[in-house]
């Protein structure tokens, strides 16, 4: 009789702690990682990986699946790109608590938030639930391809408790801090991983109104992360004002209350970080406050980015002119139709003249100075880490032309499909050194790739196979911006697993869960994003497939190989504060 399930043999091991890669085999059973070495014994099967790199699965703290993970097995692309465990409940909105009379409200929230289309939203929910209990029940009902995770919302608990006052971002009263306090720890002890808030203006809904919690002073944050801190388990999520660049002072003062709070509460805090246009050094400033609360006990964790944070400009999705007046009269054409009159002479100097009307959301960033500096011809393949000689701004000087006439032109071409990428985040030198610098310091985990979300102008969800080509593969090994592999794949599971507590996932090693990838590091690449309509209600999303992944377990179940789904659904929700 067979000692095993599987047996994975002769792979590079990498283990996801930072040690030196190893050939050597991996035996599993029952989910589960039981021996590793060489010459392990008998196995119903042996899967042979010699020439490929043996890792853990990816572990993606950063996705926003809280409504797809209702209607959608797949996941896709994560489940391409290696994903064996994806966390959702990201920047403060989620749809749970929910009265039945708030549903539309939070759908408006998460539609204005992070761009999922809400006739989407509408069509694919079916909600069977009310309180954070059952919802975490009804998604544990629900196989999925890879395990999902998840959190309580700022959004969502605001509205929940306080109504209109908490949609409206009133100040909270003394009851209605409690009454949040409450709901948390019974969140947490059904299994929420934490508790995520937004303070940015960006983050809007559709109707331009911040997320419920936007102004939160101190009192309240520090009243939510002390009911974090008592359930024995998990961490704040917090988005901070000026995360965009759009306010560089309120992101310094929010870095001060972001002390405050971790001091009052010694809460795990963790907060997203990148280079922002505004200016340039201040991630710097940041870093050194996560450095200063170390040596005082505090945790303060910058989540960052594995490249530059992009927006995808295209015809067929988001682009500065969806705003302009004369594009309304336009706006719900077909693609291809669209892009015809978009051509039209008259309707190009129409749009071209025309200002954007809005001054919240996506708009203020539109408006930034710096946008055309930062916006780039993207190229196939997409050039993430592109040259300043291919911006917007630099192609304008050299054709002595408007970067607003450059640009619409620019993305005209190839039918309508060609792309601009827009460094919104990551990129204000033009050059990779801070996405560089954050990605290697020691106190920060690896995040943002938004997985899910802004599905007409990012696909980040396959960020983790980019980090592997473009950080490692790609580079001579004397650049001095090469990282090992080894580090690399630790900031991608074990880095990612430990931030969260999860100590059953992220590494291999007897006894961990059997979440695997079998990679070809020669093949490893990313496809040109293509728009496909096959969201509810026929919405679109961006979606890039993967190459080089000759396999994907999770529980020890191959769920894809070589870009194909298995049609396997072992994914079960992971509930914090346990062992799975």
């Amino acid at each position: 009789m067979a000692t095993f399930d599987r047996i994975i043999a002769g792979g590079t091991i990498v283990d996801g702690k930072g040690h030196a890669a190893y050939t050597g085999d991996i035996a599993i059973k029952d989910g589960r990682i039981a021996a590793m070495g060489r010459d392990l014994g008998s196995a119903k099967e042996t899967v042979n990986a010699d020439g490929l790199i043996v890792t853990p699965g990816w572990v993606d703290i950063h996705t926003h699946y809280d409504a797809q993970v209702t209607w959608d097995a797949e996941l896709l692309q994560s489940s391409w790109h290696g994903v064996t465990s994806a966390i959702l409940g990201n920047c403060g909105v989620g749809f749970a608590p929910a009265r039945p009379d708030r549903r539309s409200w939070l759908i408006n929230l998460m539609e204005g938030v992070e761009d999922i289309p809400g006739v989407s939203l509408e069509a694919g929910m079916d909600w069977g639930w009310e309180s954070f209990p059952e919802y975490i029940d009804a998604l544990d009902r629900k196989p999925h391809t890879f395990d999902i995770g998840t959190q309580l919302t700022h959004g969502a608990l605001r509205c929940y408790v306080m109504g209109e006052r908490g949609a409206a971002d009133e100040p909270a009263s003394e009851a209605d801090l409690a009454e949040m306090a409450r709901l948390i720890r019974e969140g947490m002890a059904a299994g929420a991983l934490g508790f995520s808030t937004s303070r940015t203006p960006v983050h809007v809904d559709v109707d331009g109104v911040p997320v419920p919690g936007t102004h939160a002073p101190a009192g309240e944050l520090i009243a939510l992360a002390r009911a974090v801190k008592d359930s024995g388990h998990g961490l704040m999520e917090l988005v901070l004002t000026g995360a965009a660049g759009e306010d560089v002072p309120g992101l310094d003062r929010d870095m001060g209350i972001m002390r405050e709070v971790a001091e009052a509460t010694r809460c795990r805090l963790m907060y997203l970080q990148a280079q922002n246009n505004g200016d340039a050094r201040q991630w710097r400033r940041q870093l050194a406050i996560c450095e200063q609360a170390a040596r005082d006990g505090l945790e303060i964790v910058p989540q960052v980015a594995g490249r530059p944070v992009p927006i995808m400009f295209c015809m067929a999705g988001e682009h500065p002119w969806r705003f302009m007046p004369s594009y309304a009269e336009i706006a719900d054409l077909p693609p291809a139709e669209r892009v015809r009159r978009m051509a039209d002479p008259a309707m190009r100097a129409r749009l071209l003249a025309e200002e954007d009307p809005n001054d919240a959301g996506f708009s203020l960033l539109y408006k930034n100075p710096t946008l055309w500096d930062t916006t780039y011809v993207a190229g196939d393949p997409i050039r993430y880490l592109p040259d300043r000689a291919d911006s917007v701004a630099e192609i304008a000087r050299r054709e002595n032309r408007s970067p607003w006439e450059v640009a619409y032109d620019l993305l005209l071409e190839n039918e309508g499909n060609a792309f601009l990428l827009y460094t919104v985040a990551g990129y204000a030198d033009g050059n990779p050194l801070a996405v560089h610098e954050m990605l290697r310091h020691p106190l920060s985990v690896l995040g943002l790739s938004d997985a899910g979300a802004h599905c007409r102008f990012v696909c980040d969800g396959g960020v983790h196979t980019y980090v592997l080509t473009a950080w490692y593969r790609d580079r001579d090994e004397n650049d001095p911006l090469r990282l090992p592999l080894e580090y690399l794949v630790r900031k991608l599971t074990g880095d990612n697993a430990n931030v969260y507590g999860l100590t059953d996932r992220g590494v291999l090693e007897p006894g961990r869960r059997a979440d695997i990838n079998l990679i070809d590091l020669g093949q490893l690449g990313t496809s040109v994003p293509e728009m496909v309509y096959d969201l509810p209600a026929q919405q679109p999303r961006l979606l890039a497939r993967a190459t080089g992944y000759a396999g994907t377990y999770v529980r020890g179940e191959l769920i894809q190989a070589n870009g194909e789904l298995t049609g396997a659904r072992p994914g079960r929700v992971i509930r914090g504060g346990r062992r799975h």
